[in-house]
């Protein structure tokens, strides 16, 4: 009987195996990405086309020249406002030393001012910044939806017997990956100009208010940085991979799940579980190694931090002790430098996305490329 059992057994894992590949297989034909890579040789020869540069899709968007200067010119205007409320805030911090009250109440005043002022300049410059990249991005986006499908109606019927050149693929090139273009090249601007901006009045705010601190700041800058960074990327891929080695403990347990009728009539509920558990095995071991190395990421990121800022308050308050600057340029030249590692990590991290997004429009821009073998004009 036992024998029996193993025997059904092995035939329910062998017809589910089948019966996986053959839908995987058939599901690989009518949409865009298989599930599985390795379904066919050719999508295991496949590779990749190369992303498309900048400057060609800036030059594909050369006709919203002018909503593309707007947009700039904003994004310049918002990459200052944080470097000027950084010293704000430090200027902020140092009224408070002052002696004379009514000398202190006047600075307060004249401080709660330029917040207003910076919250009133920071909402009209996102709306003109966001409002003209979107405008761009759109312009964009129809402009490539319509050139690639003029490309594809001129390619020959050969091409499209393809398993990469599926209705389900061409149409997922048109909607999903074509809108993908936007988000490159308005997020890719404004990304640049706000952080060279910052960077630049951050620099030189530092140096006017104090040059021997901010310099001291400027060279164990990059070690907040990359903790920042380092924290972001490192918690960001544990989660994706923990998802990828799940993957296959998830194929089982969905194809219990759907025989579970011949599961319960012969019997095999403690195999199907036995076959679980050790599909968790290997995740488990993954999530016990990327467990480790976010922990001590996570936690070398505060400790480098904190020691960075600890050498800065020591060496300004000997500068301050001796009398070159005072308590106000130390809590200045700190908020306005700190603030830009912070804002140079955060645009670090942005960058991988932006990766991805130009690996992602990469077929498009291939359709675009390709030189049919009998080409005829659309009428």
């Amino acid at each position: 009987m036992v024998s029996y059992i193993d025997q059904e057994t092995d035939q329910f894992r062998a017809s589910s195996a089948a019966r996986t590949s053959a839908s995987r297989l058939s599901m690989s034909r009518a949409s865009p990405m298989p599930l599985t890579p390795g379904v066919s040789k050719e999508t295991e020869s496949y590779v990749s086309p190369p992303a498309p540069s900048f400057s060609r899709l800036l030059a594909m968007n050369a006709p919203e020249w002018k909503q593309a200067l707007i947009g700039s010119i904003s994004a310049l205007v918002y990459g200052s406002l944080q470097p000027i409320y950084a010293l704000t805030i430090g200027g902020m911090i140092a009224a408070f030393f002052v002696q004379d009250h009514n000398e202190m109440n006047a600075i307060i005043s004249r401080y709660a001012l330029i917040f207003c002022s910076l919250s009133l300049v920071s909402i009209a410059v996102n709306l003109l910044q966001h409002y003209n990249f979107a405008y761009m991005g759109e312009h964009l986006v129809r402009r490539i939806r319509v050139q690639v499908l003029e490309k594809i109606l001129t390619f020959e019927a050969a091409w499209f017997d393809e398993d990469t050149n599926s209705s389900g693929s061409l149409c997922s090139r048109l909607s999903d990956e074509s809108s993908l273009v936007k988000t490159l090249v308005a997020d890719r601007i404004s990304l640049l100009l706000q952080t060279a901006c910052g960077i630049v009045i951050a620099v030189t705010m530092g140096l006017i208010v104090a040059w021997k601190l901010a310099l001291v700041m400027i060279a164990v800058q990059p070690c907040t940085m990359i903790c920042y960074y380092a924290k972001k990327i490192v918690l960001s891929n544990v989660s994706r991979d923990l998802a990828k080695a799940q993957y296959e403990s998830t194929q089982i347990a969905i194809e219990a799940v759907y025989n579970h009728r011949m599961v319960t009539s012969f019997g095999c509920s403690s195999k199907i579980l036995q076959l679980f558990e050790h599909t968790q095995e290997e995740p488990l071991r993954k999530a016990r190694k990327k467990s480790w190395v976010a922990g001590i990421t996570t936690g070398l990121s505060p400790c480098l931090t904190f020691l960075s800022w600890a050498l800065d308050f020591w060496y300004g308050g000997k500068l301050a002790q001796s009398g070159e600057i005072s308590a106000g340029d130390v809590f200045k030249t700190f908020f306005v430098l700190v603030s830009t590692g912070k804002l140079i990590a955060d645009a670090g991290s942005m960058t991988s996305d932006l990766a991805k997004g130009s690996n992602a429009v990469a077929s498009v821009f291939e359709v675009l490329d390709r030189k049919s073998i009998s080409p005829q004009n659309s009428q």
